[in-house]
């Protein structure tokens, strides 16, 4: 793959060839820097992937032992990734790719010499690893109502964002979650850290968050594709990943196994590791959903 540069490009490559790139490709990592943002424990890691003659920075986060903590869950990461997919085209995505995968130790070197597995019988450290943003700054506050109701496009985008966050129980409203492309003329809103989603338990009480619907309206072609969701069609969110330990220890994607237990988020077996939503984030996923058709039709909610 040719690498080709665009200077005002917010990522490298299409979301979709980017998700690829960073499930199971190799590479190296040839620089580690602090994140920044107050996001505990995440590295900006710089990673060449030579066989496909590409390199692009990352945001990696390692994961606790047993593979997610309250504020650290590559599983919900790749969740609302995946939620953003029922009803946006990659073009308007929020929430850049992000995948959940294993860093072999001799790799990992680069970051910490001195770590250990954090899976049972793996010679890798999982984690969740997110595409890192380019040409954007963080806005503040983090809606602007005024914009909202003059900028159609920037309407369109935040209230795409509103919509996934209010889908998800996204509760982590802090304004540098939610950058912007420097661009003025690229009205466009992320997503960046959705640890705090589908329901956890633990977040910031003393403030309002994006899980509720707080703008004036909401695109019509979303809601439309929206009310094609069936509950089937959730259900497969209960399997979003599975790894598995190659030759040498490290964690690969494989194809997905029958969901061994739907009731845990992350289940954990010597050498493997499968992630998905539990049963009980999918129901309350689908009720927020069905509240949401229902206020729309019982016209308290707008369409533009």
């Amino acid at each position: 793959m040719a690498q080709v540069f665009d200077p005002t490009a917010n990522l490298p490559l299409p979301p979709t060839k980017l998700l690829e790139l960073l499930w199971n490709d190799n590479f190296e990592i040839a620089r580690v820097d602090a994140a920044g943002g107050g996001t505990t424990g995440a590295k900006k890691l710089s990673l060449v992937f030579h066989e496909n003659h590409f390199s692009v920075d990352v945001k990696w986060k390692a994961a606790p032992a047993g593979g997610e903590g309250w504020n650290n869950s590559p599983r919900r990461e790749v969740g609302a990734y995946a939620v953003q997919e029922l009803f946006l085209d990659p073009e308007d995505y929020p929430v850049p790719p992000v995948v959940a995968r294993g860093i072999s130790l001799d790799a990992y070197a680069a970051v910490d010499k001195d770590t250990a597995p954090n899976i049972p019988e793996t010679r890798c450290v999982f984690g969740g690893m997110a595409a890192w943003l380019q040409n954007v700054a963080q806005p503040d506050p983090a809606f602007d109502p005024k914009r909202f109701s003059e900028d159609a496009r920037y309407a369109f985008h935040f209230a795409n964002l509103n919509l996934l966050a209010y889908l998800i129980a996204h509760r982590d409203a802090r304004s540098n979650n939610f950058p912007m492309p420097t661009d003025p003329s690229t009205p466009r809103v992320f997503s960046i850290d959705n640890g705090i989603a589908f329901g956890g338990v633990l977040y910031n009480f003393f403030t309002w968050h994006f899980d509720a619907i707080r703008i004036g309206g909401l695109p019509k072609q979303s809601i439309d594709r929206l009310r094609r969701v069936s509950r089937q069609q959730l259900s497969k969110f209960g399997v979003l990943g599975e790894l598995a330990a190659d030759h040498a220890g490290v964690l690969r994607a494989v194809a997905p196994s029958p969901n061994c237990d739907p009731e845990v988020g992350t289940r954990v077996v010597p050498g493997r590791i499968q992630f998905g939503l539990t049963v009980s984030e999918i129901d309350a996923m689908a009720t927020r959903l069905h509240d949401l058709l229902a206020r729309i039709d019982a016209k308290e909610l707008q369409l533009f």
